[in-house]
C-alpha cells in the first residue's frame, strides 16, 4: 500500500484519498495562469507549516525574489519560511547568454540535488518547469531515458516530489504523455473561459494505489492559495423535524406549518414578483427568533436592500446593528462562480448562521456557465445540509414557460421546497400570485393565493373565482363589492317576499276569525230553530192531550 502525505489543499486530500504518493513523484500539467506554481509552493508550505518538514523548490522560470514577491500574498508566510530555512528555493533558471550544443545529461543536475536535500534535510522537493530543461534534449529516446532516470533518482533519494510541466507547446518536444505514466501521480489544472469569466478546474488523471475521483472539480485561487470546491459525498445531512417560521404566517399554513429546520427552499419568480421581499421576511422571521442570519446578495447592494425593505416593514437594518444578521453583497460577473461560493462558504463558516438567504442563486451562471452553476449548486446544497443551516435561494426566470426553465437548472430539482411566485394581469392591473409547487415531507397547499405587500409586511390573500375565472386585486374587489349589492338585493327580495306571505297569512287568519263567527251564529241560530221547534212539538202534543179529554167528557 503506498503511502501518502497531505497536501494541505482544501478538497484535494479528499479526492487524493488522503494526499500525495510518499517518496515518489507527483506530476502537476496546466497552461499558462493554470496555478502550477502556486500548488506546488503551497504543498511545500502547508508541509513546513504542519509538519515542519524541510522542502527544495527549484525553480527554472523565475528568479527567487522574483517567486517570494509574487506568492507573498498568499497566507503561507513565504518570505518567513525562506528565512527560517524551512524552504529553500534553488534558482535553475539558464542565463540570458547560454548556448546549447548537442544534448543535455541529468548526472550533475541529480548530484547537486542529492547534495541539497542532504545539506538541508529536505524531505520535499519542487521542479517548477522542469519541462524547460528537459526540452533542451533532443533525442526524443535520450529523452525518455533521462526522464525515467530523474524520477528513479529522487525516489531512491525517498524525496516526495512535484513536477510542474506546461501543456501549451511551450515545452518542445517533451513527451507529455509518456511523463504521466511514468509517475505515480498526475493533476491536471485547466483555465478557460466561460462567455467573459475565467474558470478554473482540477482533475485527477491518476494515482496509483487510491481510488480517486477523476472528475473535474471547480477550483478557487484564494488568499489561502488553491481551494478545491469540493464537499466530501460521505458527509452526513443533519435532519430535524421542528419547523421555522417563514414571517407569513398563512405561508405556514400552505407549508402544513412553515419550513423544516435545515432544509432548501426555492423561490422562483419573474423581476418584480417579490422574490427578495418574501426572502427577507424569512430572514427577519428568524432574527426575530433570536437565530443568526446571513444574507448573500448578488448585483444589489446591502443598503439598498435594507432599505426597499423597510418599505413594506421588514427592518434588517435593525438586525445588522443586533448582530443577528450578517449581509454580504456581490457582483456576479466580477469573478467566478467558484470564488463567489469560496467566499459564501467562508463567511458561512465564520458566522455559523441557521439561515442563509441567496439571492438569486441564478447569478452563479454568469461566473461559469450553467455546468459549473449545477455542480457549485449541488455542492452547496451539500454543505449547508451538513451544517443544518436553513438556506433560502432565489432564482430569477423570465422564459415563456417559468416551470421548465427554472428546472433545467437543477436547482429545483435539489430544492426541498419550491415557492413559485408569477403575475397576473386582468383588467389592465397586475397583481403577484403564489404557489407552491412542493414541499417535501409536508402535506402541503395547491391553491394559488395573491401576495400582497403591505406596510405592514408581505400577506396572503384567497383568490376570488368567478365564471371559471381566477380574480385578484382590483378585479376582485369590484366582482367582490359587485357579488355583494347582489347579495343584498337577493336578501332584500326574500324579506319583501315574506313581508307578502306573512300579510297573506295574516288575512287569511282574520278570514278564518271572521267565517268561524259567522259560523258560530248560523250554530246558535240554528240551535234557537231546533228549540223552536220542540217546544212547539211539546204544545202540540199537550193540545191534541186537552181536546180529548175534553171529547171524553161528554160521553160520561
Amino acid at each position: 500500500m503506498i503511502e501518502r502525505k497531505p497536501t494541505g489543499t482544501r478538497g484535494l486530500d479528499a479526492i487524493l484519498c488522503g494526499g500525495i504518493p510518499v517518496d515518489r513523484a507527483t506530476l502537476v500539467l496546466g497552461g499558462p495562469g493554470a496555478g502550477k506554481t502556486v500548488l506546488a509552493m503551497q504543498m511545500l508550505a502547508n508541509a513546513a507549516i504542519g509538519d515542519n518538514e524541510r522542502g527544495l523548490f527549484v525553480s527554472f522560470e523565475e528568479a527567487p525574489d522574483d517567486l517570494i514577491a509574487h506568492l507573498q500574498g498568499f497566507g503561507w508566510g513565504l518570505s518567513q519560511l525562506v528565512a527560517d530555512g524551512l524552504i529553500t528555493i534553488i534558482d535553475a533558471r539558464l542565463g540570458i547568454d547560454t548556448e546549447m550544443t548537442g544534448s543535455i545529461e541529468l548526472d550533475g543536475f541529480l548530484g547537486m540535488m542529492a547534495a541539497q536535500a542532504q545539506a538541508f534535510g529536505a524531505t520535499r522537493l519542487v521542479l517548477d518547469g522542469i519541462d524547460l530543461l528537459l526540452a533542451m534534449q533532443p533525442d526524443r529516446g535520450r529523452l525518455l531515458q533521462q526522464l525515467f532516470r530523474l524520477v528513479g533518482t529522487l525516489r531512491n533519494l525517498k524525496l516526495t516530489t512535484i513536477l510542474t510541466i506546461k501543456t501549451d507547446g511551450l515545452g518542445g518536444n517533451l513527451p507529455v504523455d509518456a511523463a504521466q505514466y511514468i509517475v505515480d501521480c498526475v493533476l491536471a489544472l485547466e483555465r478557460r473561459l466561460e462567455g467573459d469569466v475565467s474558470v478554473a478546474t482540477l482533475r485527477v488523471i491518476k494515482a496509483r494505489g487510491a481510488p480517486v475521483t477523476t472528475n473535474r472539480f471547480p477550483l478557487a485561487i484564494t488568499e489561502a492559495g488553491l481551494e478545491l470546491l469540493y464537499q466530501d459525498v460521505n458527509s452526513a445531512h443533519q435532519v430535524f423535524s421542528d419547523r421555522v417560521s417563514s414571517g407569513v404566517e398563512r405561508l405556514d399554513t400552505m407549508m402544513g406549518g412553515g419550513l423544516y429546520r435545515g432544509t432548501t427552499a426555492l423561490i422562483s419568480g419573474a423581476p418584480g414578483t417579490a422574490k427578495t421581499t418574501l426572502a427577507g421576511a424569512m430572514v427577519d422571521a428568524a432574527c426575530r427568533r433570536g437565530d443568526r442570519a446571513l444574507f448573500v446578495s448578488f448585483d444589489e447592494a446591502e443598503d439598498q436592500i435594507v432599505r426597499n425593505l423597510a418599505s413594506v416593514s421588514l427592518d434588517l437594518g435593525h438586525h445588522r446593528q443586533s448582530g443577528l444578521l450578517r449581509m454580504v453583497s456581490m457582483r456576479s460577473a466580477s469573478a467566478s462562480a467558484q470564488q463567489h461560493i469560496h467566499r459564501l462558504r467562508t463567511v458561512a463558516e465564520e458566522f455559523q448562521p441557521a439561515m442563509l438567504v441567496i439571492d438569486p442563486i441564478s447569478a452563479l451562471v454568469k461566473g461559469g456557465g450553467k455546468v459549473i452553476a449545477d455542480s457549485l449548486v449541488e455542492m452547496l446544497v451539500d454543505f449547508v445540509k451538513s451544517q443544518g443551516i436553513t438556506t433560502i435561494f432565489t432564482a430569477l426566470i423570465e422564459g415563456a414557460d417559468p416551470e421548465r426553465e427554472i428546472t433545467q437548472t437543477h436547482v429545483s430539482t435539489m430544492a426541498d421546497t419550491w415557492l413559485h411566485l408569477t403575475f397576473v394581469a386582468h383588467g389592465g392591473e397586475r397583481n403577484r400570485a403564489l404557489s407552491v409547487v412542493k414541499s417535501r415531507g409536508s402535506a402541503h397547499s395547491s391553491q394559488v393565493r395573491e401576495l400582497i405587500l403591505t406596510d405592514r409586511g408581505p400577506t396572503l390573500k384567497d383568490v376570488y373565482s368567478s365564471g371559471g375565472h381566477v380574480l385578484m386585486g382590483t378585479a376582485r374587489l369590484e366582482r367582490e363589492n359587485a357579488d355583494m349589492a347582489e347579495q343584498l338585493r337577493s336578501r332584500f327580495r326574500r324579506q319583501h317576499e315574506r313581508v307578502r306571505v306573512s300579510a297573506q297569512l295574516d288575512e287569511l287568519k282574520a278570514r278564518i276569525a271572521l267565517l268561524t263567527a259567522e259560523m258560530g251564529a248560523k250554530q246558535a241560530e240554528q240551535m234557537g230553530l231546533d228549540d223552536f221547534d220542540r217546544v212547539m212539538a211539546e204544545r202540540e202534543v199537550a193540545a191534541a192531550g186537552s181536546v180529548l179529554v175534553s171529547r171524553s167528557a161528554d160521553g160520561r
